[in-house]
């Protein structure tokens, strides 16, 4: 799933015609091509990025609840998949207000110190530690068997991953939706968090993030 995400987004970048197609407001309004396309950037950016950070959850589950493990990797790419599609409406309302540019990324230093502010700041805070702890330490002992009860925790287990990476994957409208480099690492960072131990990392990250913000907010780096 994961190579079949960078698949997809190396051919989309590597295609001019693509790219600017993946902007639904170049022409005017969002046709429903245009709007398929920008689904399935977010949905191969949550199968490249997301996707291989729970592999070790996967994994712990695998060796308990075996082919359930399926159903439950179905019940966590059901949570990213929908938020793929609210992460597209909200690509759409920002190119509509101009925040976009046909790059896709941010048309100004507003959205991308906001995002890299706030996302710093949500490092520090207790829902991201609740699920942090969550994601490190999966439940394999709740699963009693059957594809239902192992699709439930999978939907639990995307949640919690959600909670904990949602605000790292916002980064990427202020790196640029299109910004393989900013994916990798960022994923990369993500796994790292879930498989090292204690705050230090967390909170290591929130300080970049809030500096990054804080000086391309003041003019010192020009964008």
């Amino acid at each position: 799933m994961a190579a079949i995400g960078w698949l997809w987004l190396a051919a989309a970048a590597w295609d001019g015609e693509l790219s600017k197609t993946l902007m639904p407001a170049m022409e005017g309004g969002l046709s429903f091509g245009s709007g398929a396309l920008v689904l399935a950037m977010w949905v191969a950016m949550v199968f490249a990025m997301m996707v291989p950070t729970a592999a070790p959850t996967f994994r712990a589950y695998a060796d308990n609840v075996g082919m359930g493990s399926i159903a439950l990797i179905a019940g966590y790419t059901t949570v990213w998949l929908v938020i793929s599609l609210l992460a597209s409406a909200v690509q759409v309302w920002l190119v509509h207000l101009g925040a976009l540019a046909p790059h896709m990324a941010p048309a100004g230093v507003a959205l991308s110190a906001s995002i890299l502010i706030a996302a710093g700041i949500y490092q520090f805070t207790p829902l991201k530690w609740a699920c942090l702890v969550r994601c490190r330490n999966p439940r394999v002992a709740y699963i009693e068997g059957g594809a239902g009860p192992a699709f439930r925790i999978g939907v639990e287990e995307g949640l919690a991953c959600l909670g904990c990476c949602w605000a790292m994957m916002a980064v990427m409208f202020a790196a640029g939706l299109m910004n393989l480099a900013a994916m990798a690492l960022l994923g990369v960072l993500m796994g790292l968090e879930k498989l090292l131990s204690g705050v230090k990392t967390t909170y290591f990250l929130g300080v970049l993030l809030i500096l990054a913000g804080v000086i391309l907010a003041s003019g010192l780096v020009i964008r």
